[in-house]
């Protein structure tokens, strides 16, 4: 009788040896390592691009707006027409740009339920006839992603400043400020002159605020014929997206050290009736210096660390490298909170002709001033973006 004889597979008997395997194992982390940088750059490219082609739809509402208006909308003003239909200005604090061109950001159907009859920005009652209860409550709990850079580690929904239900309503924390202007010779050369700034304000220890620039608070009627810088050479509108840091080393939390921090709808109070006629007044020196979702020019981009906890910038002597960033009474309405984001090397801005640039962190703040307003006449510097 045959014997047969039973032939081993040739896979039988063989398996990876323990120091195979630690090779394989060995060489798929240094491919993650290697790709993953890769891939993250990637991804923080695609959100800088994101943020940029943002601003680039901001700046054409902006221009739309003037179209129809004939003049940039105000970084906040009280209340009253082209917004309502009622007299100009009625009474209590406004709200700001950013509320204004959601028509032309495709906001319409909220835009015209809003109304703008008075204290649309901010109630002092809290009763139901309030602008900023209609206005507050009809957002709750939307994000406007328009006005969210991807990269900013803040919260996209934060409660409302504006005094309804206690803040408890949460609405859009907007990514973007308008740039008022700049603080008279920030940079200490004597080059940078500027009158436009709050001095002698009930609030002036939240710091300085500007309106020489392109979207500035008050009524200032400015038009794309009364920039005389130029368009192009002017900022409108460019982040506060990332968190500052204490000199303690503290990360600053979401009220403190920004002017972001009270919503959609809060705005600044400037801009009231004149004295002699029914009609808006430019900035004044004396009005609030408070931020909101506005800042001015006073210190260089992404400047976020060493800065001190509620300091008061009504003479009490501190180097002006520490004021109007945190307030010593409210810490969400600095006036001048740098320029900062989440993306390497500095900031994405837009500018009046429409473009978005990067404005690095090497701009000299010589440079930023003059940015930052619209009709300083001087010369841009080397580092312009």
């Amino acid at each position: 009788m045959p014997r047969f004889r039973l032939r081993p597979r040739w896979w039988l008997g063989r398996a990876f040896t323990l120091i195979e395997l630690l090779v394989v194992i060995a060489i798929i982390a240094i491919l993650i390592g290697l790709l993953l940088p890769a891939v993250q750059k990637v991804r923080a490219a695609a959100a800088r691009t994101q943020c940029s082609n943002n601003l680039k739809q901001i700046g054409l509402a902006i221009h739309n707006y003037h179209d129809v208006n004939k003049f940039f909308p105000s970084a906040g003003c009280n209340d009253g027409k082209p917004l309502s239909s009622g007299p100009w200005p009625n009474a209590g604090e406004g709200t700001n740009w950013g509320v204004f061109i959601l028509p032309y950001i495709e906001q319409d159907t909220i835009f015209k339920r809003l109304t703008f009859t008075g204290d649309s920005g901010w109630t002092s009652n809290g009763g139901a006839t309030s602008s900023a209860v209609n206005n507050v409550t009809l957002s709750a709990g939307i994000v406007l992603q328009m006005y969210r850079c991807p990269m900013d580690p803040h919260p996209p929904l934060i409660g409302n400043g504006s005094n309804v239900s206690g803040g408890s309503i949460q609405v859009t924390r907007n990514s973007y400020v308008a740039i008022a202007g700049a603080v008279n010779n920030l940079d200490q050369s004597g080059q940078f002159k500027e009158s436009r700034n709050t001095k002698d304000s009930w609030s002036i220890q939240w710091g300085v605020t500007a309106w020489g620039g392109m979207i500035s608070p008050g009524f200032n009627n400015v038009r794309a014929t009364t920039v005389p810088d130029g368009l192009s050479n002017t900022m409108a509108i460019s982040e506060q997206a990332d968190y500052l840091f204490y000199d303690d080393g503290t990360r600053g939390g979401d009220y403190d050290m920004t002017s972001t921090a009270n919503g959609l709808y809060r705005g600044h109070p400037g801009g009231d009736k004149d004295g002699t006629s029914n009609v808006l007044r430019p900035g004044q020196t004396w009005m609030d210096s408070r931020g909101q979702t506005m800042t001015t020019i006073r210190y260089a981009i992404n400047q976020k660390t060493g800065w001190k906890r509620g300091v008061d910038c009504t003479g009490d002597g501190q180097p002006p490298q520490v004021c109007g960033v945190s307030a010593a009474q409210w810490q969400s309405e600095g006036a001048n909170v740098p320029l900062v984001s989440a993306h390497s090397g500095g900031v994405n801005a837009l500018f009046g002709d429409g473009s978005v640039r990067f404005v690095t962190d090497g701009t000299s703040l010589l440079t930023l001033a003059r940015l930052a307003t619209r009709d300083d006449g001087g010369v841009i510097g080397a580092d312009l973006p």
